[in-house]
C-alpha cells in the first residue's frame, strides 16, 4: 500500500502500534494479587482471598491472561505503607522482569496509601509495570488511564480514612454514653 499523504500516515502508523499493543498484551505474564485487610486468626473476611483469586482465574482463563506462579495473597492492611511484605517482594520481582503486570480483583488491594500508589504508577510510567488488569475495574496502560488509577487510589485512601473517622466518632458517642467498647454481642 503506498502511503500519499499525512492522513495516511497517522493512520497505518496507529494501526502499526495498535498491533503491537495487541500483541505485547497477549505475551504479558502477568501474577495474581489478592489482599484483605484483616488476618485469619481474627476469623473476619475468611472467603476473601480464596474468592478474589478465583475471580481473578476466571478473569484470566476468560481473556487469555497468562498467569506466572501462584497468587500472592496477604492478610495486611493497605492504609500504611511498608507492612505489606508480599506486595513489596511483588514489585520487586516486577523490577527482575519476573512478571509483567499484575491482576487483581480492584486497585484499592494494590493501594490505600499514597506512597504504595505513587510507586505504582511510577513503575508503570517506567514500563517496569507494562499493565495492570482488574476484575472490578477498567484500566487502559495510557495517560488518561493512570490518571483514573490515581484517582481511584485517591478515593480508595478517602474511603479508609473516613471509616476511621466514624469508628472513633461511633466509639466516642459510646464511652459518653457510658457503655463499653468491643462489648461482645
Amino acid at each position: 500500500m503506498a502511503i500519499t499523504n499525512q492522513k495516511e500516515l497517522l493512520a497505518a502508523l496507529m494501526a502499526l502500534e495498535e498491533s503491537k499493543s495487541e500483541k505485547k498484551t497477549e505475551e504479558f505474564r502477568y501474577v495474581i494479587y489478592a489482599r484483605k485487610s484483616t488476618n485469619e486468626s481474627e476469623g473476619k473476611q475468611i472467603r476473601s482471598l480464596p474468592d478474589q483469586v478465583s475471580e481473578c482465574k476466571e478473569y484470566a482463563k476468560k481473556n487469555n491472561i497468562i498467569i506466572v506462579g501462584k497468587p500472592i495473597q496477604e492478610a495486611e492492611s493497605a492504609k500504611e505503607p511498608d507492612i505489606r511484605p508480599k506486595f513489596h517482594a511483588m514489585l520487586n520481582d516486577l523490577r527482575a522482569g519476573k512478571y509483567d503486570g499484575i491482576l487483581s480483583w480492584h486497585p484499592d488491594r494494590l493501594a490505600r496509601n499514597m506512597r504504595d500508589a505513587g510507586e505504582v504508577i511510577d513503575l508503570l510510567d517506567k514500563n517496569i509495570i507494562k499493565d495492570l488488569k482488574f476484575v472490578s475495574f477498567s484500566f487502559d496502560n495510557t495517560t488518561s488511564g493512570k490518571m483514573l488509577l490515581g484517582i481511584t487510589f485517591v478515593l480508595s485512601k478517602e474511603y479508609s480514612d473516613k471509616l476511621i473517622d466514624n469508628v472513633n466518632r461511633g466509639n466516642k458517642r459510646i464511652v459518653d454514653e457510658g457503655k463499653i467498647i468491643n462489648k461482645p454481642k
